[in-house]
């Protein structure tokens, strides 16, 4: 159990690459992010000295690239992509600080308002920020705490989300200070259980104090929970330390080390899907963490026998996932798969009780029909 603690650890360590410069290749097919972050340097044609980079850096880019950017994170994710994405978010961030301020609202609507929405649906905002990008969301929320009601407040905003996960700020007063084009993606982002966000088309929505009462309290699984947790999403060491070990256990699945530390990797990987916001669950799955996961379930280390501890861990899972109508019960699923062989998980009848992209991958993992 030390190693894999020990290990942990040492994984919080965020990578320092996420934002440097990303080069175009001089032949053959361009790398996802070319031109991203790559400076023009100009030089005069008489041969005279060339501007220095603080005199003159240009930053080209386009909407579509940023676009396939985003979607390739969604369908091919990879550390390639994420680096990409990284570099995207910069350039979005640029954009909306010197956009405008009475031409946001056209903006927002527009192509690059797509794009923009595209990052913030995916798994980018959930992702551990490094040191740099720590920094610029510490900067920018201290610009927005001023107040609304300064200029170019809105801009602010705008980059700042993509720098925040589900419900990781609030403003004050948002219904009173945001324009009503900005608030039903502020109230889906960070405020769920806001009021009507627009008198023409009020939502109902139950009192947050309600919500809370009905939400489950799901077990913590692993030592590590919480935002420390989320940041293992991201972590290449951690992803290659677990799959490792699921490759190590497939060779030598007598090995009492090994199946001791894939055990407590287990539960580090449930864990991630017991904290990790039930909207996001389709994003993590499609990350390289997704792969992990689908790894250990392929495996077949879910037959081998569990300790008293993890006996009842699972019962509380099976009754928190027992109604898929719950809230969190399909977080409790994805956890509850890690612990039990696949050949023994039965789809349920209604198969609408499952999201398309869970059904689908249960089963091509070898899941059981309804009426098998």
């Amino acid at each position: 159990m030390r190693s894999l603690l020990h290990w942990l650890r040492r994984g919080r360590r965020q990578q320092r690459e996420g934002l440097q410069s990303l080069h175009s290749t001089t032949h053959g097919a361009p790398s996802t992010a070319e031109h991203l972050t790559e400076s023009a340097v100009a030089q005069g044609e008489d041969g005279g000295e060339a501007l220095s980079a603080e005199a003159l850096q240009l930053i080209p880019w386009s909407m579509a690239r940023l676009s396939r950017i985003a979607r390739e994170l969604q369908e091919r994710p990879s550390q390639e992509a994420i680096q990409a994405a990284r570099a995207a978010r910069g350039c979005l961030e640029r954009f909306w600080l010197v956009a405008p301020v009475d031409a946001l609202e056209t903006l927002f609507a527009g192509p690059i308002g797509e794009v923009y929405r595209q990052f913030l649906a995916g798994v980018l905002p959930a992702l551990p920020l490094d040191s740099a990008e720590t920094t610029r969301q510490q900067q920018l929320s201290e610009r927005l705490a001023r107040g609304l009601a300064c200029n170019g407040s809105i801009n602010v905003l705008l980059a700042l989300l993509l720098y925040s996960d589900r419900e990781a700020m609030q403003v004050s007063d948002p219904l009173r200070h945001l324009p009503a084009w900005l608030l039903p993606l502020y109230a889906e982002r960070c405020e769920p259980g806001l009021g009507a966000v627009g008198a023409t088309s009020p939502r109902p929505s139950l009192p947050t104090s309600t919500r809370l009462e009905s939400t489950p309290v799901l077990p913590d699984l692993a030592p590590i929970t919480g935002e420390a947790c989320m940041a293992l999403i991201g972590d290449a060491e951690f992803l290659g330390r677990l799959s490792g070990l699921v490759n190590l256990y497939g060779l030598e699945p007598d090995d009492p080390e090994i199946r001791r530390d894939l055990s407590q990797g287990r539960r580090q990987v449930a864990q991630v899907w017991l904290d990790v916001e039930t909207q996001q669950l389709e994003a993590l799955y499609r990350t390289p963490f997704g792969q992990l996961t689908d790894n250990l379930v392929a495996s077949g280390f879910a037959r081998e026998g569990l300790s008293q501890d993890e006996r009842a861990l699972r019962q509380q899972l099976v009754e928190l996932a027992a109604d898929l109508h719950q809230p969190r019960a399909l977080n409790a699923l994805m956890a509850l798969l890690l612990y039990f062989p696949i050949e023994q998980v039965t789809l349920p009848e209604d198969a609408t009780l499952l999201p398309v992209w869970l059904l689908q991958n249960l089963r091509r993992l070898g899941a059981r029909p309804a009426h098998a």
